[in-house]
């Protein structure tokens, strides 16, 4: 990463922003209020927390997940401050207890960029998560310290940077900015650590626990870039907003965040129903926001590509990415930005013209499972063959024997709803008591489907059922009770 020096002196006095959801997707640590109560982290005995986000995938099944921890004494897990962001990477197939953290926040009101890098599919879906990227710096107006954190899949390793930088006033094409830019100093790789205790940073002989720098508490976070949609009619208009920590753009109340470096050949990908004419226009293609084209397209995907490298600042829209459909609108779709700048390559989910779900694909354990042991069922939703994102998935326990880990539990226990991430699927982490049947439905279909989970003996038969008494029968008891 480069440090810019082209723009004028630093700015010295700021006014500090609420840390507040809104127009940025933003997310915060401690959860905005009304607060729901921290829960156990699935495969991490002793951390407890919020789950802010889980629904970002790949299409063979590795996870990113954004937690807000609780700070925790130690000394197992090891100690570490809070709250804090955690980022957490859970590759495919893997337990719970093998994920690893990839990224935090150590700083008390800190900023947060995560992004990621992937390969992708024919239709611009991610692949292959190839690098997973948390860039965590100090806040106005005197932030100067941050860590940069780069995760590689391939080979577990986690590379962490210290860096230094400051924040700098600048006059944009949309209003003022407030930049903040750095300066690597020193570098650290080793394997990604399960604790996120063992986060740490050496340098010259002398190692650094980074999770136990600061007090919380924790800041906000967002990606450096989002989609955002509209539609009038059968016509779909999208933009790419440069995500900025705060601020309106004015003189007296600047953006505040990063620029958002677009290289030639980055590709914006939207994967959705009867795609029908696609085209760039305004803002998207201008030289400089990136000059796009459209690059291809089927009727369910379309992909547009930068063709010009361009520095775009916080709190642009780029707008001007189209299409047409028949599909109905109301429904969710996924979306896709990779670069190779890695600061910001991102990927979520849109509104956006789609099916509703025709297909739901349930796959559990294959063989019987241990008591205590845990375990996971995946729920896989589409609509005329296409992966469905953002449709709500409820997992039931008839039986009572696991107990769920994930998703939004039920009061009772007895079941949790998931969202499907942006490769279509739902992912339930349970931990196996004994014998149970889990019922899998999608909200609003008839949809459904079930997992029989074993513990190597037989099942129990399931409760019975009340026999109902005849009216007559409850009316003549009533009658004798008077009596």
């Amino acid at each position: 990463m480069n440090i810019r020096l082209r723009f004028g002196a630093p700015l010295l006095t700021l006014v500090m922003l609420a840390c507040t959801h809104g127009a940025f997707a933003q997310l915060t640590c401690p959860p905005k209020a009304p607060q729901p109560p921290a829960v156990p982290v699935p495969g991490k005995p002793g951390e407890t927390g919020w789950l802010l986000d889980d629904t970002e995938s790949d299409a063979n099944g590795n996870k990113i997940q954004v937690w807000c921890l609780k700070a925790i004494p130690g000394p197992n897990p090891p100690a570490h401050g809070g709250p804090d962001f955690a980022l957490l990477y859970k590759p495919a197939g893997a337990k719970d207890a093998d994920a690893v953290w990839v990224g935090a926040c150590t700083f008390p009101g800190g900023q947060n960029k995560p992004n990621k890098d992937f390969t992708k599919l024919p239709n611009g879906k991610p692949k292959q998560f190839t690098k997973v990227t948390w860039f965590n710096y100090e806040p106005p107006p005197n932030g100067a310290n941050d860590w940069d954190y780069s995760y590689d899949p391939a080979t577990g390793k986690l590379t962490l940077s210290k860096t230094a930088g400051g924040y700098f006033l600048v006059r944009t094409a949309t209003g003022w900015a407030i930049i903040y830019k750095w300066n690597v100093v020193g570098t650290d790789t080793y394997p990604a650590p399960k604790n996120f205790g063992d986060i740490k940073f050496t340098t010259g002989g002398t190692t650094t626990q980074v999770t136990q720098l600061f007090p919380g508490p924790g800041g906000i976070g967002a990606e450096a870039v989002t989609a955002v949609a509209s539609v009038t009619g059968n016509n779909w208009n999208y933009a790419l907003n440069v995500n900025a920590m705060g601020g309106s753009g004015t003189q007296d109340n600047p953006f505040i965040g990063v620029y958002a470096d677009v290289k030639a050949g980055d590709t914006f990908s939207i994967g959705a129903f009867g795609i029908q004419s696609p085209f760039v226009s305004g803002a998207a293609a201008d030289p400089a926001n990136g000059a796009w084209v459209v690059d291809s397209f089927d009727s369910n995907f379309v992909i547009f590509r930068a063709t010009v490298d361009a520095e775009v600042t916080p709190g642009m829209l780029i707008s001007g990415f189209g299409f047409t459909s028949s599909a109905p609108a109301g429904g969710t779709i996924a979306w896709g930005l990779q670069s190779s700048n890695e600061a910001i390559g991102s990927q979520g989910v849109v509104s956006g013209p789609a099916f509703p779900p025709d297909q739901l694909t349930v796959t559990g354990p294959s063989t019987s499972v241990a008591s205590g042991d845990q375990t996971f069922i995946t729920a896989t939703v589409q609509a005329v063959a296409n992966e469905l994102p953002g449709i709500p998935v409820t997992f039931t326990s008839t039986m009572r024997g696991v107990t769920f880990n994930n998703g939004n539990v039920s009061a009772d226990g007895t079941s949790t709803t998931i969202v499907t991430s942006t490769n279509g699927q739902a992912v339930a982490s349970i931990t196996v008591r004994s014998a149970d049947r889990v019922q899998v439905s999608v909200a609003g279909t008839p949809l459904n489907g079930t997992v029989m989970l074993s513990t190597g003996t037989p099942p129990p038969p399931p409760p019975p059922t009340p026999t109902p008494t005849p009216v007559a029968t409850q009316v003549a008891a009533a009658r004798g009770n008077h009596r």
